[in-house]
């Protein structure tokens, strides 16, 4: 049997073979004979392949007893890290409904429900904040946070351009930039929250993804100065 892979579809990267493999266990789950017989290769081959699928996550066994009184023999399906790989169209769905909120309540009802996204994620974080003293370990612990929601975040000290030692919050993956490309004022409300969160005297982000760059950053100051909280597209 042949499958075939959407255009848009990430489970091509995983290699023909892998790639089937994904494509027959989302349709239902099956077990090591029924993936041999249907991709007409030896089970040993099916074996190794379901190794590697296992092994990054993407499927998970169960055990299913046959009618004998036999071992129980394994059956695999989907894991829901592996239906990640497939296309996703709520990007779209969100975009349409902040255009729709836009355009028939005005921009101001689009500032409130920022506003309101803005306090839902703060409250949640701040609780899992809950107990982290100093900017250095919060903005630690936020990166931990941020990665675990798939913005993939790391924090570091640098070197300002002025000479003056910082605190950089990097995001290397936007998880919501498509959304994002079309209402940068996410950007803008996320490093709001951020500074709002960490305590600093001083959070800047000059760049993000949804504007073009290959990473978002924010460099946080604990010294005091006047605040600068910026979020462009550029």
């Amino acid at each position: 049997m042949t499958t075939s892979l959407s255009d848009s579809s990430l489970v091509a990267l995983l290699g023909d073979n892998r790639a089937r493999v994904v494509e027959l266990l989302r349709r239902e789950p099956r077990t090591v004979a029924a993936l041999a017989q249907e991709m007409d290769v030896a089970e040993v081959t099916v074996r190794h392949h379901l190794q590697v699928l296992e092994r990054d996550g993407f499927i998970a066994g169960e055990a299913v007893r046959g009618p004998g009184r036999g071992r129980p023999g394994m059956r695999y399906a989907l894991t829901d890290n592996a239906r990640r790989l497939f296309p996703d169209n709520s990007a779209i769905l969100a975009n349409e409904l902040l255009s729709f909120l836009t355009d028939e309540h005005g921009r101001s009802e689009l500032q409130r429900f920022l506003r309101w996204r803005a306090e839902q994620h703060s409250s949640r974080y701040a609780d899992a904040l809950e107990g982290v003293e100093g900017v250095d370990a919060r903005v630690e612990r936020l990166a931990e946070l941020l990665s675990e929601e798939g913005f993939a975040s790391s924090a570091q000290a640098v070197t300002a351009p002025d000479g003056a030692t910082v605190l950089e919050l990097r995001q290397d993956h936007c998880a919501i930039k498509a959304v994002a490309e079309q209402h940068p004022e996410l950007c803008a409300y996320e490093a709001s929250t951020f500074k709002k969160l960490l305590g600093a005297a001083k959070l800047s982000r000059r760049q993000t993804i949804a504007g073009g760059a290959n990473a978002c950053v924010c460099q946080i100051s604990t010294a005091s100065s006047t605040d600068d909280i910026g979020a462009t597209s550029q």
